[in-house]
């Protein structure tokens, strides 16, 4: 699971930071969810 230190739950998938992830990839690592669980509120600012 994700932590404080911008871990990502799906690394093998990811491309860049988890910041960078477009709706398709969040939806393809995490299913159906409103907020990418990998990402912070600090860190979508």
């Amino acid at each position: 699971m994700c932590d404080g230190k911008r871990q990502c739950q799906k690394p093998e998938h990811l491309i860049g930071k988890p910041e960078d992830c477009t709706p398709e990839q969040i939806k393809k690592c995490h299913g159906d969810v409103k907020e990418h669980p990998c990402v912070t509120k600090a860190e979508k600012k």
